[in-house]
Order: structure tokens, then C-alpha cells, then sequence
């Protein structure tokens, strides 16, 4: 076996302790294609031939073309086009991995279940759960950019097992600008030294790629010399020398005993979908035993209830990209199984006989921020949408939430909206997102925390955990904004030019503060964060928006109104809209709110002055608005709007307002 040198702990951070931010909603994974025979797929793969693996990274590291890579390269002779594993439209589109996806390569006699999992902190959710299924991750790394936050916090769950063997890639070496020799891989040493739990953990291999190119390395002299390797050989080899076949657990002989066919078969859904043709489907690591097509199975709660009970509808794998049947499956391998008779839950555990006891599990965090769905009722309502009842919103939306366990719907007393509860802006947003180009039209609250009763009485709000790492000349804007907003501040540190704040915070505070951030910093700024606690409820954080301007008259957009009103304030639409009175177009300079007309003609006349609109995305839109604004969302359209679009009607709505609270 190739032996590694370890790596020394730089004098700056040397007893340093990198605290773990919440990394959010990992989703099922969706088949890329229909299930098939399976022609190259090995039907009994030997446990000494089999290796569980993540792979984990920050956002736009290269993960996925790296598993790209290890597919194209694999010999199973699969036409690999480029960001394969992400499937999505979105993940395509945002150049971020949305869905946790595990696929299964053959190589060389052996069988690799890689699972390639997101990198942003919205999509993290059930990272323990995840990474229980895998016994090594490789923890991939820009050359550049050396570790950061949002990995940091993956890599730290994954050190939480002992057994876990960890291998670090440095990734796109082949990028012009480099840091100096072995910066990355001492920054990389100090991540692992604060986190992990064993000292063999410590004992890592380094191994340096370009996933882009298809190379691998096992130094950085040899990935850029004119005689660097031309394939990822070296990153097969060292998964299989490095990560240790799965040792399944032992079943009480008693229970194998009773149980002979299945042998005390268990498995915890680990991941959930409803897949076409299949049903309802939990991917996961088979904990003990075996199972096979057709064979009877219960469904166990946390506390050893028997929930459902049916039997076994197909056994299937994602072999490479496409989904293929296999005839059973034993313990330490990762499969899905498809059951008929019963929905399977998440925390709930398969298991073919009575007795065999539940997998333990964590507990899923609960989830922080909502936001109510509710019939659009613009004047524009029906134009674009496809389904636009409460009914239609309400069955998506329930869909969603048998397969997605960081998502939780309500209905309201009286049936006018569902509150849809998340972990984050940017999951509710993806997956409003979603719904909208589904065809769906429905008008949206601005996000609240979830808060609860406590045991007293009194009303309980989530705080976080919260780490946020921008450019030195940032750092005052961001501890000024949280001061402000009653965070406090639990340590603070410097690595070149970049400044990491440590910070614990109500959840109220953080709402609209990554799309803040990412306008003060340029897009360079990075926020994670944990759930803490719930705690008793303090005073709501202060406004910090300037008013709006409101279009008073129904009608087409024209520049020459448009760059009137550029002077007033900043825009968010653009000419040849068309607009509704109450109807939200742009951010006023100052505190008040101002109505105007932006439809009138102007026949010959020239634009007024140029502008340039500033147009939000989904979750941005979310976290701007106020209580008395909806967010109108259709199939062509993301509109902000007052609550209640008659200006009168808000004047004498605002004094009632005035009065009750004086």
C-alpha cells in the first residue's frame, strides 16, 4: 500500500477551532432515465470488492465533473456529457449541485458507490444521515481557493465517525494562478486538525487534478510536468488502498433465527422518492441482511412501532447514469428499494421482520423560515399559470414533502393558504422555482421565523450558529449590520485577506442578509449556519429598506416613464411590461413609498434618461418585501406588489394601523 506523508499544522492556526455551520436540504435522487437491464452491472458484488464513498466540496470546486470523469474513464463505456450528475435544470442553470445523487461505477473488478452531494449551505440538509451510508470521503479542494466555510462543515460531520477514512483532492492545478507551495495543503492540515477524531484521520493522502482535463496525480510536480498522467487512475487506486470495504452490522442470532430468507434485513431511509413506474423508493446503505424482489417488508418508527407493512416491489441501482434492477441486495451495499402497500417516512427504518430493531438515527432540524402560498389575486391572475387553484398548489406542495425532509406544509384554519416551512431563502426559493416552471401561479408572504410555545407560555424563536467569511474590507459592514440586529459575536478570525466572522444570531435577523451580502462583497462573501437553539422571543430587527415606488395605473411600462422614475430611486423593471396599480417597480431613494404613473404616451419622445434595472432573482424578491407586499409569481412573471393595491385603501389601512399600536 502507498504510504503519505503528513502534512504539518501552520504556526497561525495551531489550536485554532473551526466551529460547523448548517449545511441545508439535501433532495431524493431523481433517474435520470427509465430502469433496464443491467448488461455490465455485476449481480453479486463480493464486500471485499466494494467501496462507499462521498464526495464533498464548496460550491463550483469541481465535484461533479470529477465524477464526470470517473464515469467516462471507468471502462463501463458510458457516453458522458458534460455536468452529467446534474440533472437539473436549475443545477445546470446556477452551476450548483441541487440533489444528493449515488451512482455506482464498476472498475477494474471493483464496485464504487459514489455519492456526489451539494456544496451549498441551502442543499445540506441530512448530511449525517448521508454520510453514514459511506465509509471514506474525498474531500475536494481548489487550488486557489483552498478549503472553505461551507466545506468545512460537511468535512467536520464526516469526521464525527471514527472509522470514516478521509482523502483529500486539489483540485484544477492547472489553473494560471496558484498560491504559493504548500499553502493550500497546509490550510487544508489545519481544517483536519481541529476536526478530526482519530490521529488516523490525520494520516491522509493528497492527491492533485484537474477534473476538467482527467488527470490525477500524486504530486503537484508530477500534475504539472509535461509527463503528468493523462487519466484518474491514481484516484481509483487510492480509493480502493484508502477506504475500507463496509462491515455490516451483526444481526442477534435470535432474529436470524426467525427471520431465515432475509437473514434480520434493515435499512434506513436515508433518501426518499416517488419514482415513475416504481412508487414510493428509499435509497439507503442495507444495514443487515438481505432482501430480494417480492419479499415481505414492514416499515419501523424511531421507537419500534411497526408504521406500514407490504412487500418488496423492485430492488434497483444507478449504474453509471441509468437505473438497473438487481436481483437482491446484502448488507453494506447502497440500493434502492421500491415497496408497494405503504409511503415509507423519514427517520423510519425497512426491516422484513418484526423483530429486527429500528437503525438509530439523528433527529432532522427543524425547519426556520416560512412563507404562505395563496391563490394569485392580481389583476393579472390566470394569464400565464396552468394551475393556479389552492387545491392544484396544495397537492404540489404535499408532493413535495413526502420526498424532501427539510421541507414541512401546513393549511390554514380556513383553507386560504398553505405555510410552506424550510431551512433557507434559497431551498424555498429553488423550489418555488421549480413550481413556477411546472406552470404553477400563486402570490407569496415575506418569509417569518417559526416560532413555538414553550413550556412557560412564552414564545420561543430560533437562534443559529452562523459563520461568515468575507474580504478584509467588508468585515466592518457585516459586523455592523449584525450588531445592529442583536447578534453576538463569538470569535473572529484573519487568513490573508479574508476575515471570518464566528457569530451566534436570531434567525429573524439573518433573513434577507445573504442577498445583502452578496451585493456588498460583489458576489465574494459566504455565509453558513446551524440551528442552536430555540430561545424566548426578542425585539423584531429594524428596518433597513428604503420605500418603494408603486405603479398607480394599469398599462405598458415606457422608458420615457421608466428614466423619470430612474431618478427617484433604482428600478426593477424594464420597458414593455406590463404593470397593475399597487404593483411594485422600484426602490425610492428615500423612506417613503411613492405611486406614479409609468404607462402614459409618448408619442415620438426619447427616453427620459438611461437605466440599467436591477432586476431580483426569486429568493432575493422573498427577502425584500415587507408585511404589507405578496410576491406574485407565474410561469412569466416574478412581481412584487402591496398586499392591498388601491393606495387609498393602504392610507386608511396604515392610520388603523397607526392607531392600534398607539
Amino acid at each position: 500500500m502507498r504510504r503519505w506523508p503528513l502534512h504539518r499544522v501552520s504556526a497561525a492556526t495551531a489550536g485554532r477551532c473551526i466551529w460547523p455551520s448548517l449545511y441545508r436540504p439535501i433532495l431524493p435522487l431523481k433517474p435520470a432515465c427509465a430502469v433496464r437491464a443491467a448488461a455490465s452491472l455485476p449481480e453479486d458484488v463480493p464486500l471485499d470488492r466494494l467501496r462507499n464513498v462521498a464526495i464533498i466540496a464548496h460550491v463550483d470546486h469541481g465535484k461533479t465533473t470529477l465524477v464526470d470523469q470517473l464515469m467516462k474513464q471507468s471502462g463501463m463505456g458510458l457516453k458522458v456529457t458534460e455536468r452529467m450528475m446534474d440533472s437539473k435544470d436549475l443545477e445546470q442553470e446556477r452551476g450548483i449541485t441541487i440533489l444528493s445523487k449515488a451512482t455506482r461505477i464498476s472498475w477494474n473488478g471493483y464496485v464504487f458507490n459514489i455519492v456526489d452531494t451539494p456544496g451549498h449551505a441551502d442543499f445540506g440538509g441530512e448530511v449525517e444521515r448521508v454520510l453514514s451510508m459511506v465509509d471514506g470521503v474525498v474531500l475536494l479542494v481548489d487550488i486557489v481557493e483552498g478549503p472553505k466555510t461551507q466545506t468545512k462543515f460537511v468535512l467536520q460531520k464526516a469526521l464525527k465517525h471514527p472509522e470514516m477514512k478521509p482523502l483529500v483532492v486539489i483540485n484544477k492545478v492547472d489553473r494560471p494562478m496558484t498560491r504559493e507551495k504548500g499553502e493550500v495543503e497546509n490550510d487544508i492540515f489545519d481544517v483536519f486538525a481541529n476536526m478530526a477524531s482519530t490521529d488516523e484521520q490525520l494520516e491522509y493522502p493528497t492527491l492533485y487534478a484537474s477534473g476538467k482535463a482527467g488527470f490525477c496525480a500524486t504530486s503537484l510536480e508530477e500534475a504539472q510536468s509535461e509527463n503528468r498522467p493523462s487519466d484518474m487512475m491514481v484516484l481509483y487506486e487510492t480509493i480502493r488502498d484508502i477506504v475500507p470495504p463496509p462491515k455490516p452490522f451483526t444481526q442477534d442470532p435470535a432474529i436470524v433465527e426467525l427471520d431465515e430468507k432475509c437473514k434480520g434485513f434493515s435499512m434506513l431511509v436515508s433518501q426518499l422518492d416517488r419514482l415513475p413506474a416504481l412508487g414510493p423508493t428509499v435509497t439507503g446503505k442495507v444495514h443487515s441482511g438481505q432482501i430480494h424482489k417480492g419479499d415481505k417488508i414492514s416499515c419501523k418508527s424511531l421507537d419500534g412501532e411497526v408504521v406500514g407493512s407490504g412487500k418488496v416491489r423492485e430492488i434497483t441501482v444507478v449504474h453509471g447514469v441509468s437505473r438497473e434492477p438487481v436481483k437482491m441486495a446484502k448488507a453494506g451495499d447502497i440500493v434502492s428499494v421500491s415497496v408497494t402497500g405503504f409511503t415509507p417516512r423519514w427517520t423510519q427504518t425497512l426491516v422484513s421482520h418484526s423483530k429486527v430493531p429500528p437503525v438509530e438515527c439523528q433527529p432532522i432540524d427543524p425547519p426556520v423560515i416560512s412563507v404562505r402560498a395563496a391563490v394569485n389575486d392580481s389583476p393579472l391572475a390566470g394569464k400565464d399559470g396552468k394551475y393556479i387553484t389552492m387545491n392544484a398548489v396544495g397537492e404540489r406542495l404535499e408532493k413535495e414533502a413526502l420526498t424532501n425532509p427539510a421541507i414541512e406544509i401546513k393549511q390554514s384554519a380556513n383553507r386560504d393558504y398553505f405555510e410552506i416551512r424550510g431551512r433557507g431563502e434559497m431551498q424555498l426559493g429553488i423550489l418555488i422555482e421549480e413550481m413556477r416552471r411546472e406552470g404553477y401561479e400563486m402570490s407569496l408572504s415575506p418569509p417569518t421565523v417559526v416560532k413555538q410555545q414553550g413550556e412557560d407560555g412564552m414564545t420561543m424563536e430560533p437562534w443559529e450558529d452562523v459563520q461568515i467569511e468575507v474580504d478584509m474590507a467588508h468585515g466592518s459592514l457585516v459586523m455592523e449590520r449584525m450588531s445592529g440586529r442583536g447578534a453576538k459575536v463569538l470569535d473572529m478570525n484573519t487568513t490573508g485577506e479574508r476575515q471570518t466572522i464566528k457569530l451566534e444570531a436570531a434567525t429573524s435577523s439573518m433573513l434577507g442578509l445573504r442577498s445583502w451580502l452578496r451585493e456588498v462583497t460583489g458576489g465574494t462573501g459566504t455565509v453558513v449556519s446551524d440551528f442552536k437553539e430555540m430561545r424566548p422571543q426578542g425585539p423584531p430587527p429594524p428596518r433597513d429598506r428604503n420605500g418603494v415606488l408603486i405603479a398607480n395605473t394599469p398599462g405598458i411600462s415606457t422608458s420615457v416613464d421608466l428614466g423619470k422614475a430612474a431618478r427617484m430611486g433604482k428600478l426593477f423593471i424594464n420597458e414593455g411590461m406590463e404593470v397593475y396599480p399597487g404593483m411594485i417597480f422600484g426602490e425610492n431613494n428615500g423612506m417613503g413609498d411613492i405611486d406614479t404613473n409609468i404607462c402614459r404616451k409618448h408619442d415620438g419622445y426619447q427616453s427620459a434618461a438611461g437605466f440599467v434595472p436591477l432586476e431580483k432573482r426569486l429568493e432575493e424578491a422573498l427577502s425584500y418585501i415587507l408585511d404589507d407586499e405578496k410576491l406574485e409569481v407565474t410561469p412569466k412573471r416574478i412581481v412584487m406588489r402591496k398586499a392591498i393595491l388601491d393606495a387609498n385603501e393602504r392610507r386608511i389601512a396604515a392610520k388603523a394601523a397607526a392607531k392600534q399600536r398607539a
